[in-house]
């Protein structure tokens, strides 16, 4: 993307502030850039507004993070504002920056980091911190979207213990600014359960190990479930089992983290990426969305 004086502007007066979701930054820089179309405003950025928000790192992200702030500031932006502190000890480093190579250099409108992560994508929602906002409009003069708080098993601000509150993406069409985005009154406080109230606690605990150390845990963990399930890839009943009551524990999870999208909670369940097979293999690099309710699985629920 060849920078130009209006891009320059942009982005001077409309600073990335600390911890901020690249995503909600873009429609506050579509929000300063109304006397221009959202076409116009996205084809500068090179963004089309099709793109359903959520992806873990659209091809427009690494664009738009390479070329604008560099790479001396790549992974920063990556790690703080694209989630990566968060999902990029799942993924091999080899194969991080293969990706990253490939959507650099190629045109890859298709592509994502984690297998079946397109099926996942009706499931996920926008989430803020109430009191995170008002704290953000008195410091900066706009409401803050924080990244931590958009990992898929986040529910409640750490800082002020506050429950999330939350907004389906599929209400968002790509990446056409609506004021309504910045509404709080639009987003919904969900009903917290115990069990969201454990995968907030996985979740802060892979915020605060490094990514080497959770990245050890997660192949010993995936090592541990497989052996300990005498798991074959061959079918046989033991395996027949695993896969039935995990099938079946998958579609109910969803249905109560997302009950926007209960409707597709059981058929989404069905996918073959999200088999138990796919889930603890060392090789294969598992979204952690589904590594986590995995491990609740193996952990409370599964029965050999």
């Amino acid at each position: 993307m060849q920078k130009s004086s209006l891009i320059n502007m942009m982005f001077d007066n409309v600073r990335l502030q600390a911890d901020e979701y690249f995503p909600s930054y873009i429609y506050r820089l579509m929000q300063f850039a109304n006397f221009m179309s959202a076409s116009h405003f996205l084809s500068l950025l090179r963004i089309s507004s099709s793109r359903q928000i959520g992806e873990t790192l659209p091809r427009w992200a690494v664009m738009l993070a390479t070329e604008h702030y560099g790479e001396d500031q790549f992974e920063g932006i990556i790690d703080h504002h694209l989630l990566g502190q968060y999902w990029r000890c799942f993924v091999a480093k080899e194969k991080f920056h293969h990706y990253v190579e490939q959507q650099q250099h190629k045109r890859a409108t298709g592509r994502v980091l984690f297998n079946a992560e397109k099926t996942l994508l009706p499931f996920q929602t926008i989430k803020l911190c109430p009191l995170c906002c008002e704290e953000s409009v008195q410091r900066y003069g706009v409401g803050i979207f924080k990244a931590r708080h958009q990992a898929p098993t986040a529910f409640i601000c750490q800082e002020h213990e506050h429950v999330l509150y939350q907004r389906p993406v599929s209400e968002f069409k790509g990446f056409e600014f609506s004021q309504a985005f910045f509404d709080q009154n639009a987003y919904y406080k969900p009903k917290i359960t115990i069990f969201h109230r454990w995968l907030d606690f996985e979740t802060n605990r892979l915020f605060t190990m490094t990514n080497a150390n959770y990245r050890e845990e997660v192949l010993l963990h995936k090592r541990v479930f497989m052996e300990s399930s005498f798991y074959s890839h061959r079918r046989c009943s033991t395996s027949v089992n695993l896969n039935r009551q995990w099938g079946k524990a998958l579609a109910r999870y969803l249905a109560v983290l997302y009950p926007h999208a209960k409707n597709d909670a059981g058929q989404s369940s069905l996918n073959s990426a999200f088999k138990a097979s796919q889930i603890m293999d060392v090789r294969t690099a598992t979204h952690p969305l589904l590594y986590l309710l995995f491990k609740f699985f193996y952990l409370f629920e599964f029965k050999a």
